[in-house]
Formats: structure tokens, sequence, C-alpha cells
């Protein structure tokens, strides 16, 4: 039970001190009576009850984002270089005609990526020890023996060992388990200083081509089997951690994407940089606080469907604080005049959600000073990127207090302040949000492996208050590039 003795202090201090002196009052009596009627100027109605329904949420849709990365691949390309055979030998010995035996040395193989290929050149030395029977008998042997001395002849023997040039073309492709296969075919040899032999007249460049090419196409399955071993996944693996994890957006929270599949168009070569498209599908969130995605391990690639850029739909979950807080600054201090009373607007903390609508608590002074609540729905405007509380008024709680000890303030120019003040144009937090997404997108994410990017476009789709925090769906658009 409330027992209520509102009046203005001046005349009730008077009427007091005129009850003292013509009657035989306990100065006790007047002293509860002042503080029953002093109390009396602070308003406290009850708060709220919170009652909220299951709120169905619409379902957040995938997003899909594409990344192009570039992998610089000569760590592997030297790793390969260092893994095949540097020298190869052969010989072939006839009785008859010309036998020989030679040597090549390879040195470096360069690498080089053009579109979607990749080529390997390799620039070796040669020697050809040489000879020449021009006609032999199996006599006493079956072997047989030349019925005139041999011919002996040579080339980079005891010399400067011949020039020759060596190139292979490589078509390269990725598993789903991220793992390089390969292609390798011998596309040319050339003696760049040929054998030729004068004194029988025999040109060994092409004997010598026969050989290393034999050899030099076993050459290609070693190539194959080294490109085979380059395994993206630890890459992969890294960068997909890196997404898994929360980026701070410096007072906006924590970014989440929450990736959930990838992948990767055809890799494409310039130099020994290998560029690819990954599209990586997430259902991104921001929260208040810093959390780690369930999805951490990295899934086999998916097919791939080319787009450009991103275009994320985005899940934000908001505390009330800073809504409550833009709502204080824009009322602070604000004044409303009353039938010659006059409040002004302290505080205002947004008390709960029930059902569609909020509840605010609000503080004030002046005549008459403490917290009243209010009660609104909020409707977000998506052409202008403005939300405001239309219906905003009076608790019924507060409202009743409001009747029996302070009418006067039971008033529209509260409610029509407080609508004024809870309109919001969001577009330039939006700006200042995509600024510090810029900022997060655009940095070395983990030593090697550098982030870009950049949101063009960032826009509200859908606000539904919950019970302690906004629910709010962003859409942006903008870009993204990853280089290991």
């Amino acid at each position: 039970m409330h027992l209520y003795l509102c009046a203005n202090k001046n005349t009730v201090y008077d009427l007091l001190m005129l009850l003292n002196k013509y009657t035989l009052i306990n100065p006790f009596i007047i002293t509860a009576t002042l503080i029953l009627v002093f109390g009396c100027s602070t308003i406290s109605p009850d708060s709220p009850i919170i009652t909220t329904n299951k709120l169905i949420i619409p379902t957040q849709s995938i997003s899909s984002i594409e990344i192009p990365i570039k992998i610089n691949l000569k760590p592997y390309f030297d790793e390969t270089n260092q893994s095949i055979p540097y020298r190869f030998e052969g010989e072939e010995q006839v009785c008859e005609g010309v036998s020989y035996s030679y040597k090549f040395v390879r040195g470096p193989i360069t690498f080089k990526g053009v579109g979607s290929q990749l080529l390997f050149d390799v620039n070796g030395k040669y020697a050809l020890k040489l000879n020449y029977c021009p006609k032999c008998t199996e006599l006493f042997t079956s072997k047989g023996n030349c019925i005139v001395p041999r011919i002996f002849s040579s080339c980079g023997v005891g010399e400067e060992m011949r020039k020759i040039e060596v190139g292979y073309i490589t078509e390269i492709g990725l598993s789903d388990d991220y793992k390089l296969n390969s292609t390798t075919k011998l596309r040319r040899i050339k003696t760049v200083t040929p054998c030729l032999v004068s004194v029988f007249n025999y040109d060994a460049s092409s004997t010598l081509k026969e050989e290393i090419t034999v050899a030099l196409q076993d050459l290609e399955k070693d190539i194959d089997t080294e490109i085979s071993t380059v395994d993206l996944r630890p890459e992969m693996e890294e960068t997909w951690q890196i997404l898994s994890e929360s980026i701070d957006l410096e007072g906006y929270g924590f970014l989440n994407m929450n990736p959930k599949s990838v992948a990767i168009s055809k890799i494409l070569f310039k130099g020994d940089t290998a560029y690819f498209n990954a599209i990586i599908e997430a259902k991104p969130t921001i929260l208040s606080n810093s959390t780690t995605s369930d999805s951490t391990f990295l899934p086999n690639l998916s097919s791939y469907k080319k787009q450009e850029g991103f275009d994320i739909t985005m899940d934000v979950f908001a505390d009330y604080d800073s809504l409550s807080s833009i709502i204080t600054q824009n009322i602070k201090g604000t004044s409303v005049e009353l039938k010659g009373k006059s409040i002004t607007f302290n505080e205002v903390a947004i008390f709960g959600a029930s059902n569609n609508g909020v509840h605010l608590q609000v503080k004030f002074s002046g005549d008459k000073k403490g917290t009243m609540f209010f009660t609104g729905t909020p409707v977000f405007d998506t052409t202008i990127q403005k939300i405001a509380f239309p219906d905003l008024t009076f608790d019924l709680k507060t409202k009743d207090a409001l009747l029996k000890s302070a009418k006067w303030m039971f008033n529209k120019k509260i409610t029509n302040a407080l609508r004024d003040a809870a309109e919001m144009d969001l577009k330039p937090y939006l700006d200042s949000l995509k600024m510090s997404i810029n900022v997060g997108l655009n940095s070395e994410i983990t030593e090697g492996v550098f982030m870009s990017g950049k949101v063009s476009n960032i826009f509200i789709q859908y606000i539904q208050p919950v019970d302690k925090q906004l629910f709010i769906r962003l859409k942006s658009r903008g870009r993204l590039e990853l280089s290991l």
C-alpha cells in the first residue's frame, strides 16, 4: 500500500509550522510528516514485468566470400630442384658401328609459370666418348671382333663440357585434399654446342638426344612425384583457423566468420607465384564477446562456382548498452516545462524486451525526481536506415504512479521528447563500423599471411529486439584477398 501526501514543499512547511504554533503537535510527528511529504517528491514505480514469447528470427542465409589467394611456390620449387638427380650417365656398346658412353650434368631447374602451365627449364652439360668399328667378325668369339682398329673420339672430355638445354611443361591441378597433382612432358632438347665427329662423319648430337630423352622422360615422373608432395592443406588450415577466430572490431564487438565450406578455382601461374580464387561459404556474426567458431576443422574442397567479391549476410547481437548510451546522449540535460513546473532528463537505459517491444528506464530530476518506465516498439526504415519508436508511451505501472502522485507529469510532451531522442539515423554508425571492419581486414593476420580487403557497402536488413540484446541483420558487399 502506498501513501501519497504530495504538495508544494513551502506550502506544507508553512502548514506544519502553523499547526505547531496553535496546537500541541509532537515534534516527532512533525518530523515524520516532513519525511513523508518530501519523500513523495521521488517517483519510483515498480519496474515492468518482462514477458517474452518465442521470437522467430529469419534463418540466416549462407554467405559466399570470394578470396583471391596467391601463394609463393619458390620454396616448393627449390625443394623439387634439390630432390631431382643432378647427374645422369649411360652407354651403348656394339661391335660394329658407333659405341658411346655419355655423362649429363644438369644445372638448377628454373620454374616459370605462364597461365595454367608451369615451364621447367634446365641448362646442362654433357660429355661423350665414342668409338667406331666399320666391320666386325664373330670369328673366335660370339661377341665379335673389329677387323680393323677402332677409331676413338670424344666431345667434352679433356675439354669444357658441351652445352645442352632441356625444357619441360607441366599442367598442375589441385585434388580435393589440397595436394597438387601434375602431368609433366618433355617439350624440348637443344644441343647448344653439338658434337660432330668429322673423322668418321658422325653427328653424335642426335644419338645423344635419343639417349638423354629416355633418361629425361623418366625424370618427368620424378617431377610429378615431387610436385604431388606439395600439400597446401597446412596453409589452408592456417587460413581456415584464422577465419574461425574472432576479429576485434575495436568497440563494435567481435566479427566471427563461422566458415562452413571452401572451394578453389583452377590454379593460374605467373612467375613463381600461384594464383587462385577460394570461395568460402560462411555464416558471419558480430557478438559482444570473443568466441571461436565450431567449424575449426578444414573440410575437403567443394565444387567451385565463380563469383565476384563477397556478398555477406551478417547477424549482429548487440547489447542494449550502446543503444542506451545513444538515447542518453540525445536527451540528457533536456528539460520539459509542464504547467509551471519542469523536469530534466538524466539517464536512459533499455530495461529489457517484451515480445516485439522494449522497455526504457528513464531517470529524471527537477520539480520531481526519480525513475519512469516507458514501452515502445522499434520500427526500422530500411530505405533511410533509421530506427524510431513511434508508439513509445508510459508503462502502465508508471502511468498509475503518476496519476496518483504527479498527474501533471502524465503529458505527451514527455513521450514526444523521448520519441525524438530515441529516433536514430544509423548510417553514421554503419559508416564507422565499415571503417572499423576495413581496418580489421587489412593486416598481417599471422606470420607470412596477409589479408587485404574493403567493404564497399553495408546496410541493415532487419532489426528484432530480444530479451537482453538487439538482433540486427546486416548485409555487406566488398572484396577480400589473402597472400601467403
